[in-house]
């Protein structure tokens, strides 16, 4: 007799993460692809041609491409997995940006359950700010990002395995605009 299993929406798990630090480096966006950078003028008004609901469009569906960047136990730094994941990320934020660059990017670092809440916000902090520090490496403003950590508070799996705990050590992208903050 077969048993159905409900559907819940949960994502598969990562793929498993070397615990190995690697930091490999991403492929650089080039200067003609780049959003204007700060200290550059840009204007931000919306194009006659281009609704606001465009706009939001736009940011609706890249929030629903962009990529969980999953990390190693207690690590802040990228793996090869990791910076592969980042870099098809970068590339989207890139064309978004370009398109919108009065986009804002909450960039959120999120720890799995193990360890106190205190140690954890401090690794989400890293974690988020490592992501950032790898989008500015290759050419992205660094204005059009915040960071901000959630550690252990918002997992996306609360079961105690590591199959679970893998899914919520992650960095998370929300793509806003500035007029919502």
């Amino acid at each position: 007799m077969a048993v159905a299993t409900p559907t819940n929406n949960v994502p598969p798990p990562p793929p498993p993460v070397s615990s190995a630090t690697v930091n490999p480096p991403l492929k650089p966006i080039s200067s003609d692809e780049r959003p204007p950078g700060e200290g550059d003028y840009t204007d931000t008004r919306i194009p006659a041609d281009r609704s606001p609901v465009s706009m939001s469009e736009a940011v609706s569906n890249v929030n629903g491409q962009l990529e969980d960047v999953y990390f190693a136990y207690d690590q802040f730094e990228l793996t090869s997995q990791a910076a592969a994941s980042l870099q098809r990320d970068a590339q989207l934020l890139h064309e978004i940006l370009q398109e919108f660059p009065q986009l804002q990017v909450t960039v959120e670092g999120h720890c799995d359950e193990r360890g106190s809440a205190e140690y954890n916000i401090g690794l989400g902090d890293r974690r988020s700010k490592r992501i950032i520090a790898a989008l500015g490496q290759v050419g992205l403003p660094a204005g059009n990002f915040s960071p901000v950590s959630y550690g252990k508070e918002a997992p996306q799996c609360t079961e105690a395995n590591e199959s679970c705990w893998s899914r919520n050590r992650r960095a998370h992208f929300v793509v806003r605009t500035r007029a919502t903050d």
